[in-house]
């Protein structure tokens, strides 16, 4: 089977990211040989965890999974990653992460209330049980470091850079200065993110 590359957005945003974009045109103009899903994930955790878990059950052992996280995104990943391996998933299990969230249950309790996807302008109410859900998916340290690498951006308004850089210390990882949350002039890092998934092979690191 092809390897299945997903690609896990932040929060309230969706599979019409800028970066989703870039990727998705990416693997069409490159011609690579893989599955791409996006999916527009739900809003609790306990439901994106449904939908994920329902997809991926199919590709257990049977094929490599690529995953790229961004964001909050790159928090959902690490946890994917980690129930992978925990399911026995004997195929590649590679993560890009993305100036991932490493300990959202902490900063969202001061976001608690309404809330509006940037794309869709569906309205949302971020609760307690939201927080509490995102707990119980944190993984500390990550499943398999070998197979992880972390891209910050030291410029990261949104995010403590180094707290992920801290979180993710033994994986391989670019840091780079300046930048911003959307990681700047990703498009021209993607050549590294697929030498990395599917060759093992970086040249900035």
């Amino acid at each position: 089977m092809k390897p299945l590359l997903v690609y896990l957005h932040g929060l309230n945003s969706s599979s019409q990211s800028r970066k989703a974009i870039q990727t998705t045109e990416y693997v069409q103009d490159s011609q690579l040989d893989l599955e791409l899903w996006i999916p527009d994930l739900p809003v609790f955790p306990s439901d994106i965890v449904q939908c994920l878990q329902s997809h991926l059950k199919k590709s257990l052992n049977l094929r490599d999974i690529y995953i790229i996280g961004s964001s909050l995104g790159g928090f959902l990943a690490t946890w994917l990653q980690s129930w992978l391996l925990d399911n026995g998933h004997s195929q590649k299990a590679r993560l890009v992460l993305i100036n991932p969230a490493v300990v959202p249950h902490e900063r969202f309790e001061e976001f608690l209330g309404p809330q509006k996807n940037f794309h869709t302008g569906a309205d949302w109410v971020m609760t307690e049980e939201y927080v509490e859900q995102l707990l119980l998916l944190e993984v500390e340290p990550p499943a398999s470091l070998e197979n992880t690498l972390l891209m910050v951006q030291t410029g990261d308004e949104t995010l403590d850079y180094r707290l992920a850089v801290e979180k993710y210390q033994q994986c391989r990882a670019i840091v780079q200065e300046g930048g911003s949350h959307a990681f700047d002039h990703f498009e021209k890092m993607l050549p590294e993110v697929f030498g990395f998934l599917e060759h093992d092979f970086l040249t900035s690191v």
